[in-house]
């Protein structure tokens, strides 16, 4: 008889879904737990179940030259040469940077790591996209000699606290530690990553507030807070995820803004059930604009002007003006100002606004709304 796999292993875990989400999204995830747990192992057995290549780099054993990379003089002038790992990482094309033991490298060597976690550049070696980098830390209190992760540090990271459940333990103790080869990820699409984008742009309009709101406390500085990347970050990374997947797309949303920005606009999100921008492109007037409550006008006209964009092509570009000027004609001025201007900006080369659309623009222009020199 075949053993069942532990708890973890389910497809459902928010944590794992979150982890290969990210992956796919280019965004680098921090496990914080206590020393022991099973970090490593974790993110060993998801290499092993997607057949990908893991490098691990414990951190406090570095110096930042393992991150920068080593200076070697050549005829052209100096290189920074990359440490194996990274060669080895690059040959692959794809696989898992682990960098362990995080909070107890110094400051110096995190400071060095900046590029490598945010940009995937280890010296002069840009690492290929199928690189998935994942680290692991111990809360200072718990760790070594052990530092709290600076602010500019702390926001390249999607943070997740990771303490396993005992029936995992005791299960994967008689079964093995393994994970299921597949998840409940989404498919990479430029139109749900528009879509997702103008989702979370949507939700600032309303909270501007919480774009960047840096922790005045080290300890808190040094874990997820909201900023112009981590919003972006979080579009990102949910783009991937079943939007009815509350715990993962929650768990991915904390760990990049914070537990309260993260919990608001998910609760935003769910209270404005937008309608679909492939009908609103269709069929204009199927809104009806005059009555829509500000925020959702907002929404849904942002989420209409990404879809129609998404793909870069002339035409949906063109389709994406029937619908701001139907709502600036039902006293939505504003909204639709707003949409015209990040129309405009995103013009494909040698295509100008139809026709009808030039009306509409020059009274937005004429009400200051957009500059001429913008709508010219």
């Amino acid at each position: 008889m075949t053993a069942s796999l532990p708890t973890l292993n389910r497809q459902t875990n928010p944590l794992l879904t979150v982890m290969r989400a990210a992956g796919r999204a280019g965004v680098a995830v921090l496990l914080w737990g206590k020393p022991g747990i099973g970090k490593s192992s974790l993110l060993g057995a998801l290499a092993e179940a997607e057949g990908l290549p893991m490098e691990t780099v414990i951190a406090s054993l570095r110096e930042p030259a393992d991150f920068a990379g080593l200076p070697v003089v050549q005829d052209a002038g100096v290189a920074l040469s990359a440490p194996a790992w990274a060669t080895r990482l690059a040959a692959a094309d794809e696989g898992y940077l682990f960098l362990d033991e995080l909070t107890t490298a110094p400051p110096a060597v995190q400071a060095a790591a900046l590029r490598v976690v945010l940009d995937r550049v280890v010296g002069d070696l840009a690492l290929p996209r199928g690189v998935r980098i994942v680290a692991a830390a111990n809360p200072p209190e718990q760790a070594a000699d052990g530092w709290d992760l600076a602010a500019p540090m702390a926001n390249r990271f999607l943070h997740i606290d990771h303490t396993p459940a005992t029936d995992d333990w005791i299960d994967g103790m008689t079964t093995g530690f393994r994970v299921a080869a597949s998840g409940r990820v989404l498919d990479y699409s430029p139109i749900l990553r528009a879509a997702s984008r103008a989702e979370v742009a949507s939700f600032i309009r309303t909270r501007p507030d919480l774009l960047h709101a840096l922790p005045q406390d080290d300890a808190a500085s040094g874990r997820a807070w909201p900023s112009h990347r981590t919003w972006t970050m979080t579009a990102d990374v949910l783009a991937f995820l079943d939007p009815g997947d509350t715990p993962a797309t929650l768990l991915a949303a904390s760990g990049l803004v914070g537990e309260g920005a993260a919990t608001e606009y998910i609760a935003w999100r769910s209270l404005n059930d937008l309608p679909d921008p492939a009908d609103v492109l269709a069929d204009p007037e199927s809104v009806s604009w005059a009555t829509l409550e500000p925020s959702r006008a907002w929404a849904t006209l942002t989420a209409v002007t990404a879809y129609a964009t998404a793909n870069g092509t002339k035409t949906g570009w063109l389709s994406a003006w029937a619908p701001l000027a139907v709502a600036a004609g039902a006293g939505l001025q504003d909204v639709a100002a707003a949409n015209a201007r990040a129309l405009l900006k995103s013009r494909p080369t040698g295509t100008n606004p139809p026709s009808s659309a030039k009306a509409f623009l020059a009274i937005l222009t004429e009400a200051g709304l957009i500059p001429q020199e913008v709508a010219a």
